[in-house]
């Protein structure tokens, strides 16, 4: 084999690992537990989440921090790339930084994020929550399942990370 051959073949192969890598660590697909986003998502279906809140609009379904029942979102360190850190919510952002959401403006660099079901804790009980508690935004439903169970509308990591 000539080197000519051989390195053009090296840079594809460095590429698609590299490509693997950005993929894996942009996108993590997730399994909704609970019905707070009912008729939405169901407990059970898979969703594809994009890292970050780059692009996060009014109305997108994101991935939230859970917050402390006692000190809602206040005092928490940002999230972070490790799913296992942290549970999770799932809802949607119906409000960003300066829209009315109750009696009061959200706040600068939060959002207000609430279920689509009857019964969902959300920034209705804990108040706006704080952009860096974002973990990312719902690109697509990947599969749709049979509920499994009645959790409070937390989301699982996939036990294989994609």
């Amino acid at each position: 084999m000539t080197w000519s051959l051989v390195l053009p073949a090296a840079l594809l192969s460095a590429g698609a690992v590299l490509a693997a890598w950005w993929v894996r660590h942009r996108y993590v697909a997730v399994t909704v537990r609970g019905e707070s986003m009912s008729p939405t998502l169901s407990d059970g279906d898979r969703v594809l989440i994009r890292r970050g809140r780059r692009g996060l609009r009014r109305n997108d379904i994101v991935v939230v921090a859970c917050p402390n029942p006692m000190t809602s979102w206040r005092n928490r360190p940002p999230v972070s790339g490790d799913l296992t850190a942290t549970q999770w919510f799932i809802k949607r952002a119906v409000a960003l930084a300066g829209d009315p959401f109750g009696a009061e403006a959200v706040p600068a660099d939060h959002l207000a994020v609430v279920g689509d079901g009857v019964n969902s804790d959300d920034s209705r009980c804990y108040g706006p929550c704080p952009m860096d508690q974002v973990l990312g935004v719902v690109v697509r439903v990947l599969s749709r399942a049979a509920p499994v169970g009645t959790a409070a509308g937390d989301v699982r990591p996939s036990p294989h990370g994609g």
